[in-house]
């Protein structure tokens, strides 16, 4: 069992789930986020991205064959990366919008969450008890980032790019510091 969930499971997991929880699935299923990460969602004009140089072969390549807007989270270690939101959750997205960022305390740690949806761990316990409502089970709410990730890497092959430049691209859209990370989420 690797943890992912197909799209008809996370369907069903966000159906039995309120709209901010859901919405905060939908979003972190499409674009590989961590729970933390849906309280940093802000729009990418909003703020400068800063690419390390080991990761410029995989710029020309981020979110190749996907439409969407690109926005920014603040990942693992301050880490801040390029993410794609598609645009059929834009629209909802943006209609959640806080007239001033709200301060936002999960795990000990402070967040200004610019949208009023769901994230960290009330998301993560909503996911899991709707998954467990819905699927009986629960491979808890980071299984979005394994689908993600198994999701893209046949995406990017089906479209021509080579499995390394998948692989590399994929571990970069998931904001990986170390690729191998990666190998866990392709199982």
């Amino acid at each position: 069992e690797t943890g992912a969930y197909t799209n008809q499971q996370v369907s069903m997991i966000a159906s039995a789930q309120s709209e901010k929880h859901a919405i905060a699935t939908q979003i972190a299923h499409a674009a590989g986020l961590r729970a933390h990460e849906l309280y940093t969602l802000k729009p990418l004009h909003d703020r400068e991205v800063e690419y390390r140089k080991e990761r410029e072969e995989t710029k020309t390549t981020l979110f190749h064959a996907r439409n969407g807007i690109r926005y920014t989270v603040v990942g693992k270690g301050g880490l801040e990366r390029e993410v794609l939101i598609p645009v059929h959750l834009v629209e909802k997205l943006e209609s959640r919008r806080f007239a001033e960022p709200q301060k936002v305390k999960d795990r000990g740690i402070f967040y200004r969450s610019h949208y009023n949806i769901g994230g960290g761990n009330n998301w993560s316990s909503s996911f899991s008890a709707a998954s467990k409502r819905t699927l009986f089970r629960s491979s808890g709410a980071h299984g979005v980032r394994h689908s993600y990730a198994q999701e893209r890497m046949r995406e990017l092959q089906r479209v021509g790019l080579s499995r390394s430049l998948a692989y590399k691209t994929v571990s970069h859209e998931l904001g990986h510091l170390r690729e191998a990370i990666t190998a866990v989420y392709l199982r």
